[in-house]
């Protein structure tokens, strides 16, 4: 009996061990909160959030000595990485997120919008914000329409969500003619988009590093709220 005794008080110390040790851990391993997306129905294309998008996704930069863009968990705005991109502020300089094969815009022209979250390292960054299509049509260069920062606000060291009508890069896209070291203007395929760039002018900015957060395009969006009289171009 005495036996028994001992060996039910045992067993039952050993419980209580491995029980306390199972109610120490499950304090200090909490799982961490993963931060959620808002759920939006209206989006058409995600060019970046968590990653670029899978299935042939990619990222360039320019000039070659530009530093490669990075996602990065020191801030972010929706989920838990944004994209930290450094432009060569010295040169003409930028960084493209570009998509598996393309997407269709066309049909979003009249009420869609650029969606995207950015943060400045210093405040006052000037950049331009760049939609580019498959290149199909300019011999393989991508042709790009371009918006100016400034006509969206500042960028401040704080996020900011900037919201530009897709109406507004108008229907005339541009291309670089390295051989005869021209601009050429074309027609911009938007049943075509291939991605989203950010660009810098040569001594525009003294320095240039942003974050880059869930980068979309929805179908209906804001109206244009920004300075009136843009020169936009509309046409060839």
């Amino acid at each position: 009996m005495i036996f028994f005794v001992a060996l039910i008080l045992c067993f039952t110390s050993v419980f209580a061990a491995f029980s306390d040790y199972r109610d120490r851990d499950s304090q200090r391993f909490l799982p961490k909160t993963v931060k959620p997306f808002h759920a939006d129905q209206d989006v058409v294309t995600i060019i970046m959030r968590e990653s670029i998008p899978r299935g042939g996704g990619y990222t360039y930069q320019y000039p070659r000595e530009n530093p490669e863009p990075f996602f990065t968990d020191k801030y972010a705005m929706e989920g838990d990485l944004s994209m930290e991109i450094e432009l060569v502020a010295s040169d003409y300089s930028g960084v493209a997120i570009c998509i598996a094969g393309s997407a269709n815009i066309e049909p979003y022209l009249e009420e869609g919008v650029l969606q995207f979250w950015i943060k400045g390292s210093q405040g006052g960054e000037i950049a331009q914000y760049v939609l580019v299509d498959d290149g199909v049509k300019s011999g393989g260069e991508s042709l790009q329409v371009k918006i100016g920062s400034k006509s969206f606000g500042e960028i401040t060291t704080e996020w900011q969500r900037i919201t530009i009508p897709l109406k507004l890069f108008g229907y005339t896209g541009v291309y670089w003619d390295s051989k005869n070291l021209r601009e050429v203007m074309m027609p911009f395929s938007w049943n075509n988009v291939k991605g989203f760039r950010i660009e810098v002018r040569k001594d525009e900015n003294k320095y240039f590093k942003v974050w880059l957060d869930d980068i979309v395009i929805k179908k209906v969006g804001e109206e244009y709220q920004g300075p009136a009289g843009y020169p936009f171009r509309n046409v060839l």
